[in-house]
């Protein structure tokens, strides 16, 4: 049989396997797919974990409905295809004559730690404004995180006096031991001022939008600084606690916790670029350069590449070949079971590890971080990356 095309006249040389309408443009996993379903496959599964986000964050029976996220966008590839999925979810509920299911503030972290407004962010910032006139978004600076309660912030080199908040913040990282500390509290320092953002305003979720091949090469480069036992807890969805180590601390204070939640876990990065040239019009019109995006966050050297960018660069490699096998190490890590404790780090604010970090530091000796500060104690990765 022969398959013709849309307009009933030339025979399809590669139909899509799942229209069988168009001309197959593109493999989806492993079919030949139309332009049009491989979209559609792409928003489906983002807009299929949205709607878990949306039946976690279920008011009480009776209560008003009212629900508010925060997206983290780091103006990347993921993070956009996210934002640009979520306003496509909620542009199609409201189009039905239905009111929006929550309302959402898209924040950018402004890591480049200037006391001056950074012009470049901002421009990039004001073409996504267009794309998304609806969305609330955002700067954030890097050095708002500075003081937030769910950092112990005696575990760290002590702050300079007499000096502006982003002097203070660049002379801290400044004092870091190597690439992969400053990268490592550098990507810490973000995911708490989320997340302290989001309960400041009584959000229910924080949305992140790591990709599979993201979450890999996190999982890997966790484990080898030191924080595997705290996986769980950092790859996977679900309530995250949130530690107090504000000084005194209020025992009567009520413990708080956010949903953390990563929508486009299920997939690979290279679909994502894809995704980006299909849209209509291209998402890969108003994504930054790399250089650009590099340029409005740099905060560390790189003249030695950190654990995080090695295994980045690993994964990236291994995605393009052998796909299934970065898939099943986000699988692998989503079957892990979260272990709470009483005890939580003072920097990364993960549950520690009692007979684990001993395991680590093998011959080190004892925890720098207590011995130094009196208070509270660092999981063996926060150790290395504070004292080195």
């Amino acid at each position: 049989m022969v398959t013709i095309d849309q307009a009933g006249s030339l025979p399809l040389e590669r139909p899509c396997k799942k229209c069988n309408k168009q001309e197959a443009t593109h493999v989806s996993r492993t079919e030949a797919v139309c332009p049009d379903c491989f979209t559609q496959y792409i928003y489906s599964k983002g807009v299929r974990q949205i709607g878990i986000v949306g039946k976690e964050t279920q008011p009480p029976h009776g209560a008003p409905i009212s629900r508010r996220y925060i997206l983290g966008l780091s103006l990347g590839t993921s993070s956009t295809v996210l934002l640009h999925i979520v306003n496509g979810y909620v542009d199609a509920i409201i189009s039905k004559g239905r009111r929006s299911p929550f309302d959402l503030d898209v924040v950018c972290v402004d890591a480049s730690i200037s006391d001056h407004p950074n012009e470049l962010l901002e421009t990039t910032l004001n073409t996504y404004r267009k794309r998304y006139p609806s969305l609330n978004l955002e700067i954030i600076p890097l050095f708002a995180v500075l003081g937030i309660p769910s950092i112990d912030w005696s575990a760290l080199p002590s702050l300079k006096q007499d000096a502006t908040p982003a002097e203070q913040l660049r002379d801290l990282f400044e004092r870091l031991p190597s690439a992969t500390s400053r990268a490592d509290i550098l990507r810490l320092f973000i995911r708490h001022l989320l997340i302290h953002t989001a309960l400041s305003r009584n959000c229910q979720a924080v949305l992140f939008g790591h990709s599979t091949t993201t979450l890999g090469a996190l999982t890997l480069a966790e484990t080898a600084k030191g924080r595997g036992f705290s996986l769980p807890w950092q790859i996977n969805d679900g309530v995250l606690p949130v530690e107090d180590f504000s000084s005194p601390p209020d025992p009567s204070a009520e413990k708080k916790s956010i949903r953390v939640h990563y929508p486009l876990r299920e997939l690979y990065r290279k679909e994502l670029d894809t995704y980006t040239t299909l849209t209509d019009p291209p998402l890969a019109d108003i994504i930054p350069p790399e250089e650009v995006v590099d340029k409005a966050n740099a905060v560390v050297s790189h003249r030695d590449l950190s654990i995080d960018e090695v295994m980045d660069k690993y994964f990236a490699d291994v995605e393009e070949n052998y796909p299934s096998i970065v898939a099943n190490v986000v699988r692998t890590t989503a079957k892990l079971s979260r272990i709470d404790a009483e005890d939580r780090c003072g920097i990364c604010g993960m549950t520690l590890d009692e007979l684990g970090d001993e395991r680590w530091k093998g011959e080190i000796g004892d925890d720098a971080g207590e011995a130094a500060t009196g208070r509270s104690r660092l999981c063996y990765g926060c150790e290395r990356s504070v004292h080195g």
